[in-house]
């Protein structure tokens, strides 16, 4: 460890940054999601199965999965805007305006984005289920925009 990682050796996983937590599942979604439009094996895109076994049930991201949802159990206005964030930037296109690796990629449906992150938190997070998590960053987004 470096005297730079000091600082962070007593964080939990409620108190890392919510920035940090945002940049590290950004790259682990963008990633995921650029595999599975490059993938054969799932030459349409847009079928249930080919999103499920293609680009949801891939596991991604632990730690920064692990602190989304303790933002969950103790800053809930941080945790709604680190999932709007997400949702704005796949869902809603506006990662592009952020980073050209975004540009000309097709947005993720929202369902599919929110099953995915669910998926790889119930590994990560055992305390709901992937339906229960999956429900919860389905309102998020609303309810940070309500909160704003």
């Amino acid at each position: 460890m470096t005297s730079n990682d000091e600082f962070a050796t007593d964080l939990r996983p409620s108190e890392a940054p919510t920035g940090v937590i945002v940049n590290a599942l950004r790259w682990d979604i963008l990633n995921d999601w650029v595999r599975y439009l490059k993938d054969d094996k799932f030459p349409d895109k847009t079928a249930e199965m080919a999103y499920l076994w293609g680009f949801i049930n891939r596991d991604f991201g632990g730690d920064a999965l692990r602190c989304l949802w303790g933002k969950h159990e103790t800053n809930y206005a941080m945790f709604a805007e680190a999932v709007w964030l997400l949702h704005r930037e796949f869902s809603e296109g506006a990662g592009s305006e952020h980073h050209p690796l975004f540009a000309g990629l097709p947005p993720i449906p929202a369902d599919v984005l929110f099953r995915k992150i669910a998926s790889a938190s119930a590994v990560a997070f055992w305390k709901l289920t992937a339906d229960q998590m999956a429900q919860i960053l389905r309102t998020a987004p609303q309810d940070y925009a309500a909160m704003r």
